[in-house]
């Protein structure tokens, strides 16, 4: 929250070890915030803090986003402010986004998190079609292979909400018992 407060220079999820390790950073970005709470994190607990639970919260921070941050193709997906599609848009005007998050490429744990970023963002994007009158909504197809690695509450959503946001769903996967298993 306190690096999307900029809004001239949005930060990422790259920049969350930076904030607790550049303390010029910390404060240009706090300076930012106009949010009573999240202020009121940096200026009351995070004062407070002892150098040595800074530095266990840190260690946390790290061992989460560290395998991403450090990455290269992870964090130049990542380490983007701005997205380089609009997912909105490719619903809207009914044009085809692939995305091959094959495990092979991508690696397990990578491909696990940009399918459920994506899954989120088509989610988002599919709700806030409620702004155009539902005759006027055009039919988006979504088709998620090996669905099971994407259930989320996102994906709940999706199945309970998706008819009148015109958002239609091809789910796949090899084995129907971890079907049940994924519920």
């Amino acid at each position: 929250l306190t690096l999307m407060a900029d809004k001239e220079n949005p930060g990422t999820i790259t920049e969350v070890p930076r904030m607790f390790t550049d303390k010029d950073f910390q404060n240009y970005k706090v300076s930012k915030v106009t949010d009573s709470v999240v202020r009121s994190f940096w200026e009351q607990e995070m004062a407070k803090t002892s150098d040595f639970h800074k530095s266990e919260m840190l260690g946390y921070l790290i061992s989460k986003l560290g395998r991403f941050v450090e990455n290269e193709m992870m964090r130049n997906i990542i380490g983007q402010s701005k997205s380089g599609f609009n997912l909105r848009d490719i619903m809207d005007n009914q044009k085809i986004l692939l995305v091959n998050l094959s495990k092979g490429k991508t690696g397990e744990v990578n491909s696990d998190l940009l399918g459920l970023v994506i899954v989120s963002k088509i989610q988002m994007a599919a709700m806030a079609r409620a702004d155009m009158p539902q005759n006027e909504r055009k039919d988006f197809f979504l088709y998620i292979d090996e669905f099971q690695n994407y259930t989320t509450d996102s994906i709940a959503t999706v199945l309970s909400e998706s008819r009148k946001y015109r958002l239609s769903l091809t789910l796949a996967h090899q084995y129907i018992g971890k079907c049940v298993k994924a519920k």
